[in-house]
């Protein structure tokens, strides 16, 4: 009697009210963190046991190998002192993590802390042996389950015993350990003693464990990257001595003395022009002048002075840097010729300018920029630099401004074509004495010098990788697979000449406009990516893809709490079979404070929590594990020449893509794509993919949709379209949500098509977060520390899912918590079987079997 009311009510609320009511109250959902309940929903039967049975992952026709199958790997991060669990734990987590389709573990951040947060000591250089036991037993249990390891050898250790430049030193000494031989000394005895140590569960060292299938050197780290960022700018000795000493000798390899570089590089000398810049008097004009531009909550006001000068009072910061800035419009800048300009300032406390001569119209480029200190006293500056491109629609700003207060004052500024690009008086290779050159002083020299620079950096970095790459295969012999950094951190290129090539990418990402990870302070945008016009973060990823190597994505999240968690896997997912990659890794699994039990998701990253992010993994292992998107055909062309990547380092700050040489983003949704995709017109929305499988950007009542449509997965990810979908028989219609928007998503866990017999999975995903959870503003962009508390509460979405086969046929059953039958539901029609989900079942997941 309690079921039948039950499913009278459901479909009372289901076909009488308002699509706004139907989108209820958050409810408790909490999936046990130690479960794996034998149902519909434990896909460990998917992984060979154990893992590295065939022997070791292999490449081969650029994809990853174990035995004669391809191998796609799906899994998480585990952090910090969770990477040693005690042994019950281990079993339980390994034993969890293969039920939702898991293949894979990243080991990350064990060099970061001092046990029990890590692996090493509090001398941060001697391993731990207690957290090296729980770390091998890990290692063993998971491998039992068919999950293969990625271990990660640095990653935010501070090394110790060297002494940091201040606050301006860049995190975990990036770039800086790249070329600094005492730091990549400490990278190799970590390495060695983690790699030769053999594990007692296992019986074999590491560097011949056929469950660990990847080593990764040194996380999300680049020497070209940082130094185009300005984070080696204020580089100290012994750091900058030695950096000067390495570009000296590669000088004089390549031009034997000062005569030759002089030559190579040649003098740009011409006499100053007109001047460029309008009159400091005319501030209130948008035509010439200087004009004050304020956004966010930016608050300042510009006048003149009695001696023509400007004084500039800020009052209120901003979020963003560029929220307050000073601008001369109407400017033309050629390629490489040299402009002068000159400035007298000083300000009522010290702070840093940023210059740039940029486009004064999308994409906004940088043609030139540079960051200057401005103290308290009077100073002149005099700047000669020469634009990476021309623009006839430019502007002059002096910006980096928006996250302060204070007073800025100009007594003058001027800007003038012509001034002097070459040696600086005083530099000879004999002497040792031709400087460094900072991000902000690229443009002082002339493009032969520019280009020479980064080369040379392009070299160091290069011989970096490689000659960890042989010390780790061949002095100390191992055999897994070997893999740099990320391709966001270092060119293509590169990375290249490593085993397999990565990526990391979030949609997103929590922005902290003040200190680091200042919990107090930050934002996220809180907006969807399906759909989007640009691809968002699948086209920053496929567009850095090397032809012929095998692709993994180590680290990707949508952060919580955003409204829109549950579309990151199944997106990454569908498009990364399509695009044909070889890994997705959700950043992170959990837990970075080793509390499996809370039932809570802890702030932004950890999933294993999240509910939401739990249960698409299982969509998500059928779509690109099992294949349920079919690959697009690879097309490739010959990679960019060397040339060509060092002109787009010069013009841009991000790690050139396949767009940076004039491919469209929204190729990766259409085809496979990667770094050699050919520049081509835009691809205007809604785009199918050449599979025929995949849809995205479809109209909805608030936003965009993407659809998957395979034999065995059909989905709709984003806005509610209004009506149902027919996905090849199967109808999916989103009825009502709290945003409008969700994912639903049909998996044939069993059988070979939707007509039966077979099983089938059903996702339906919503809004996720911590009970009492509180926005602090309106547009529900933070909650600062107000994560809330246990039990984590979901949204029930309410949809329709109509089947091509006779209603006789078919029964449904709403699951619980931990995937098991909770409670039957009703299948309406006739011909065509019916079923609805919603808040009335408490459930993120259903059952329907096909007879």
């Amino acid at each position: 009697m309690k079921l039948m009311l039950r499913q009278a009510f459901a479909m009372f609320l289901l076909t009488t009210l308002s699509l706004s009511s139907l989108a209820g109250e958050l409810f408790p959902f909490v999936m046990p963190w130690d479960d794996a309940s034998a149902n519909l929903t434990n896909l460990s039967a998917w992984n060979d046991k154990p893992a590295g049975k065939h022997g070791f992952v292999r490449v081969e026709d650029g994809h990853l190998f174990a035995g004669t199958e391809r191998l796609r790997l799906l899994g998480g991060n585990i952090v910090f002192g969770s990477v040693a669990p005690d042994h019950a734990t281990a079993d339980k987590l390994a034993a969890r993590m293969a039920r939702f389709g898991i293949n894979v573990v990243r080991f990350h951040h064990m060099d970061s802390r001092p046990a029990p947060d890590g692996l090493l000591q509090k001398d941060m250089r001697t391993l731990d042996p207690a957290m090296l036991e729980l770390l091998d037993y890990f290692i063993a249990a998971l491998k039992r389950e068919g999950i293969y390891s990625d271990l990660n050898l640095h990653v935010g250790r501070k090394y110790p015993g060297f002494k940091d430049w201040g606050e301006d030193t860049p995190k975990y000494w990036k770039g800086v350990d790249i070329f600094y031989p005492p730091m990549v000394v400490m990278q190799q005895d970590f390495a060695r003693d983690l790699l030769l140590h053999r594990n007692p569960y296992t019986g074999n060292r590491y560097i011949e464990e056929p469950a660990v299938a990847l080593i990764e050197i040194n996380n999300e780290n680049g020497l070209l990257r940082e130094w185009r960022v300005g984070s080696l700018n204020a580089m100290t000795e012994p750091y900058r001595g030695e950096l000067q000493r390495q570009w000296q000798a590669w000088l004089r390899a390549k031009y034997k003395d000062s005569a030759g570089l002089r030559t190579a590089w040649g003098l740009r000398e011409e006499a100053l022009g007109a001047e460029m810049l309008g009159s400091a008097a005319n501030v209130k004009s948008s035509e010439a002048g200087w004009n004050l531009q304020l956004v966010g909550t930016a608050k300042a006001s510009l006048s003149t002075t009695a001696e023509d000068g400007l004084d500039l009072a800020i009052t209120a910061p901003s979020r963003e840097n560029w929220h307050t800035q000073l601008h001369q419009n109407r400017l033309a800048f050629k390629m490489d010729q040299p402009y002068t300009l000159t400035l007298r300032l000083r300000a009522d406390k010290p702070m840093k300018l940023s210059l740039q001569a940029m486009q004064a119209h999308a994409p906004w480029q940088h043609l030139w920029d540079q960051t200057i200190e401005v103290g308290t006293a009077w100073q002149d500056y005099k700047i000669t630099f020469a634009p990476s491109q021309g623009d006839e629609l430019a502007r002059l700003t002096l910006g980096g401004l928006g996250q302060l207060t204070g007073r800025l004052q100009i007594a003058s500024a001027s800007l003038r074509p012509g001034g002097v690009l070459g040696l600086k008086a005083g530099e000879s290779l004999e002497a040792g004495t031709v400087d460094i050159i900072g991000s902000g002083d690229l443009m002082s020299r002339t493009r032969a010098g520019q280009q020479d620079w980064i080369a040379f950096l392009w070299d160091v970095e290069s011989g970096y990788w490689r000659g960890f790459q042989s010390y780790l295969r061949e002095e100390l012999g191992a055999m897994p697979l070997i893999v740099g950094t990320q391709v966001s951190y270092s060119t293509a290129p590169i990375q290249a000449a490593l085993d397999v090539v990565d990526g990391h990418a979030y949609w997103q990402h929590p922005h902290f406009p003040g200190k680091p990870w200042d919990m107090d302070n930050w934002k996220i945008a809180n907006t969807p990516m399906a759909g989007i016009d640009g691809a968002g973060t699948l086209a920053d990823l496929a567009l850095r893809r090397v032809p012929g190597k095998p692709f993994i994505v180590t680290e990707y999240n949508h952060s919580n709490p955003s409204h829109y968690q549950g579309e990151a896997l199944p997106l990454a997912a569908a498009y990364g079979a399509l695009q044909d990659w070889d890994g997705l890794f959700l950043y992170s699994f959990g837990a970075h404070d080793r509390k499996w039990d809370s039932g809570m998701i802890d702030r932004f990253f950890d999933s294993h929590a999240n509910p939401v992010k739990m249960a698409s993994f299982l969509s998500a292992a059928a779509l690109f594990r099992r294949g349920d998107t079919r690959a697009a055909k690879v097309l490739t062309q010959p990679l960019p020449a060397q040339k060509a990547w060092i002109d787009a380092l010069r013009a841009s700050y991000k790690m050139p893509g396949a767009d940076s040489f004039g491919a469209p983003r929204n190729a990766v949704l259409q085809g496979a794509v990667n770094i050699t995709t050919p520049a081509a017109v835009a691809l205007p929305l809604p785009v199918k993919s050449e599979t025929g499988e995949l849809l995205w950007g479809l109209d909805g009542v608030n936003g965009k949709t993407v659809v998957i449509d395979s034999p065995r997965s059909k989905g709709l990810i984003g806005a509610r379209l209004g009506k149902p979908y027919d996905a090849h028989g199967i109808e999916l219609e989103l009825l009502g949500a709290r945003n409008d928007w969700g994912v639903l998503m049909a998996s044939l866990i069993e059988g070979r098509d939707f007509t039966g017999p077979g099983r089938v999975l059903i996702s339906a995903l919503g809004q996720v977060e911590n009970t009492g959870q509180r926005w602090l503003d309106e547009k529900k962009t933070s909650v600062g520390r107000n994560f809330g508390s246990a039990p984590t509460v979901v949204e029930g979405l309410a949809a329709r899912i109509t089947l091509p086969v006779a209603a006789s046929r078919v029964r449904a059953w709403a699951l619980d918590e931990r995937g098991n039958r909770r409670e039957e539901i009703k299948v309406t029609g006739s011909e065509r079987a019916t079923l609805e989900a919603g808040e009335v079942w408490r459930t993120l997941w259903y059952e329907i079997e096909i007879n």
